[in-house]
């Protein structure tokens, strides 16, 4: 197996980590602190200043927000937002994005094993993320796939945002803020086991380099190594991260840093098959249909910097970069069924075992530049932000390397792990993607009076899109005609009515464009882009004396334009053949969402959320009246809290939480596949050895539930994990 040799690379690791932390802890504790319990620090509140960072805070409360591109009050955005502290990560052991936004409000995750799945929200995929408040496009999840070791934060917004990222689907926007160097110098070290043979070990370390404090530095470096609850499924990860920042003078910081990321796994794609009748293989939560050699490798380079500049008393200018380097390659085999939609029939069990490799390359670029601050008009003091940005996804894919079909009599009776590994063959096809987007944006939060405030924005895009594909047998290259869209305007205004200064209502409406690159009109032409109008009404508040924030809002999303087939008469000829196009499509997303986070009482961290939704395909000649997204559960609960213990056994603290949702289901033609409700159990117990160190059990589904994670007609069912527990040192070696 590949992972020969890795255990013992990995307790040399940990035992070297360990060893360098427990001398370092020796010489920097002092003896009265030996054995003492751990000391809170409150976060310090400086009055007129804004800090988004959560970092130390100890709270499931964020202050602020920089996900419009300012640092603003969660309040003073009228739409849903939510964000996911390092306190709450470190404290549920959520070290991916898929793991954070799991157990946040409103969002679900289809997985197909390691290297592989999808976000959604609102019953939209969620098709770009934010690092810094730059989106990068990232089409199909696959490249970045964040780890959040170097995360100090995770933002975000549900609904349409075309004024902060141009074109996308009306899901959410996504914003990963990363972790910043420190004022003084600080050093931690977290090491993690746990169940199916999951080894982690993290390093961080930052602070001043020289003494007057004006450059700043911070490395982090995680491994990873683990196996699976699925057979033969393993996988190996690195991140490497490095920034630093610079004060040009008591205005100007600089920032630039580098991220390195490689994945490497034995996946398991695409999941088991169903029945014709929906029903699942009689299998195991283990089982896995497929050879050992599968390999799905991923590997991202992401450079960032930035160049801020302050004046007066609160404008800022900011310029923003940030590039990824990414390149994945696969050697995958996937099972499905012989009957009608890859099901399996009943009464034969038979299959088929097909497989491709695959290598992509892609570079993606993310600029943003954009000003902000106070104005006074009218007698009153308002807000503005303005700015311009540009992003371009380049990507060069190889493909249709078939592996040979390997035909399977009786998928219940064989042992797909045996089959030999094929040479491997020439690619046949390249195919390039090129797409460029420009935008221009403002935005203006107008104080009314003392109470209302009136927020109103706009962006103009540009975009273009090329595609061509090739035979490299053949030599015969195809190119798709191009589209391109002026001036595409994007719309954003609500208005928010402080009630109390602790409670605000809140009403909303912005949109966002998706192209449509793939289907053309009768004449050859572009199609309009789809709209995704969101509108929202809500109410905001801050509780327990500012220490919890609750929201609640009702939503409703009209996705307009979407193409549907001209069946007048077929389309034939250049440039395009087949059937033609209209834009007579419209799904709606409706429903509400409650969410609570932050302080309940003194050392007892709590969040909870909880949405309502419903999809509907509006106008559609086929699918009218069905369910737009019916993966997405009509009911979803996630609640998580933490309780440190008082007096005597202040030291220990303990937390509990459950994940719920109703049933839904996936339908091709006739073939109806469901998924019932399920509700998992997860908890934890933390023990604080010293000033210093502390120790945790995590324990996940404790109850042992079994449900699917991700279901699909012919194949694409993945099983939930089973109970599962995670032991996690964690060392504060430096101050």
């Amino acid at each position: 197996m590949r992972g020969l040799g890795r255990t013992t690379r990995l307790a040399q690791f940990i035992v070297a980590a360990l060893a360098t932390s427990s001398w370092t802890a020796h010489a920097q504790t002092s003896p009265a602190a030996a054995g003492e319990p751990q000391q809170k620090l409150g976060k310090i509140k400086v009055e007129g200043t804004l800090d988004a960072t959560t970092e130390g805070s100890g709270s499931y409360k964020a202050e602020t927000l920089t996900l419009g591109k300012s640092d603003q009050s969660w309040r003073e955005i009228p739409q849903s937002v939510s964000v996911i502290t390092r306190q709450r990560m470190d404290d549920q052991n959520l070290i991916s994005l898929e793991d954070a936004l799991t157990q946040s409000t409103g969002f679900t995750v289809t997985t197909q094993g390691p290297g592989s799945g999808a976000i959604y929200a609102r019953g939209f995929q969620v098709d770009t993320f934010q690092f810094d408040g730059v989106p990068q496009v990232d089409p199909n999840y696959s490249f970045s796939k964040p780890d959040l070791a170097i995360y100090d934060r995770v933002e975000v917004l549900r609904g349409s945002a075309g004024l902060l990222q141009g074109s996308g689907n009306p899901a959410a926007t996504i914003n990963l803020v990363r972790k910043r160097p420190t004022g003084e110098l600080a050093i931690s070290s977290n090491v993690y086991a746990g169940s199916w043979d999951y080894y982690r070990a993290e390093f961080d370390i930052g602070g001043p380099v020289n003494e007057s404090g004006s450059l700043r530095t911070r490395a982090l470096v995680a491994y990873e190594d683990r196996d699976y609850s699925i057979d033969v499924a393993e996988s190996q990860k690195l991140v490497a991260y490095g920034i630093a920042e610079y004060d040009l003078g008591s205005a100007t910081t600089v920032t630039a840093g580098v991220l390195r990321q490689t994945f490497d796994a034995v996946p398991l794609i695409n999941g088991l098959p169903r029945y014709s009748d929906g029903r699942s293989l009689p299998l195991s939560r283990s089982a896995y249909l497929g050879p050992d050699w599968n390999d799905w490798a991923f590997d991202t380079t992401q450079a960032f910097a930035s160049l801020e500049h302050r004046w007066a008393e609160d404008w800022k200018a900011k310029l923003s970069l940030d590039r990824a380097w990414d390149e994945w390659d696969a050697k995958r085999t996937f099972t499905q069924g012989r009957a009608a939609g890859g099901a399996v029939d009943p009464a034969t069990n038979a299959a088929t075992i097909s497989g491709a490799l695959r290598h992509d390359e892609n570079d993606r670029y993310g600029l943003d530049a954009n000003v902000s601050g106070s104005y006074s008009l009218f007698g009153r003091s308002h807000t503005l932000l303005a700015g311009a940005g540009f992003r371009r996804y380049y990507g060069i894919g190889f493909g249709g390397a078939d592996l040979p079909n390997i035909l399977v009599g009786n998928v219940l009776a064989i042992d797909p792990h045996s089959f030999p590994e094929p040479a491997d063959p020439a690619f046949r096809t390249r195919a390039v993607s090129d797409t460029e987007q420009y935008g221009v944006y403002a935005s203006t939060n107008l104080h009314l009076n003392e109470r209302l405030t009136l927020v109103v924005g706009g962006r103009f895009d540009w975009y273009d899109n090329e595609f061509r594909s090739g035979n490299l047998v053949t030599g015969v290259v195809t190119k798709s005609p191009d589209y391109s869209l002026d001036s595409n305007f994007t719309a954003r205004a609500g208005v928010v009515w402080d009630l109390t200064g602790a409670w605000s209502l809140y009403a909303s409406y912005a949109d966002i464009f998706l192209p449509q690159t793939t289907q053309f009109t009768r004449t050859g032409g572009a199609l309009d882009p789809i709209v995704g109008a969101n509108y929202e009404v809500g109410t905001k508040a801050e509780l327990m004396d500012g220490r919890m924030n609750a929201s609640f809002a009702v939503f409703r999303i009209d996705q307009t334009n979407r193409a549907q087939e001209d069946l007048s008469q077929p389309c034939a000829g250049a440039p395009v053949t087949g059937w033609c196009y209209v834009t007579e499509g419209e799904v709606i997303s409706e429903g509400f969402e409650a969410e609570v986070s932050g302080t309940l009482l003194p050392d007892w961290q709590l969040f909870a959320g909880y949405t309502y939704n419903t999809t509907e395909y509006e106008k559609d000649r086929i699918n009218e009246g069905r369910a737009f997204m019916s993966r997405t559960p009509k009911h979803l609960l996630r609640l998580w809290s933490n309780y440190q213990l008082p007096g005597s056994l202040n030291r220990f603290s303990v937390g509990a939480g459950v994940n719920a949702q109703s049933a839904y289901y996936a339908q091709s033609g006739t073939m109806r596949v469901e998924e019932d409700s399920y509700v998992t159990v997860n908890a934890r117990l933390a023990w604080t050895l010293s000033r210093r160190f502390s120790v945790a059990l995590n324990g996940n589904n404790l109850f042992d539930e079994k449900y699917f994670a991700a279901i699909g007609v012919g194949n694409q069912n993945v099983y939930g994990d089973p109970r599962n527990v995670m032991l996690t040192l964690r060392g504060n070696l430096l101050p």
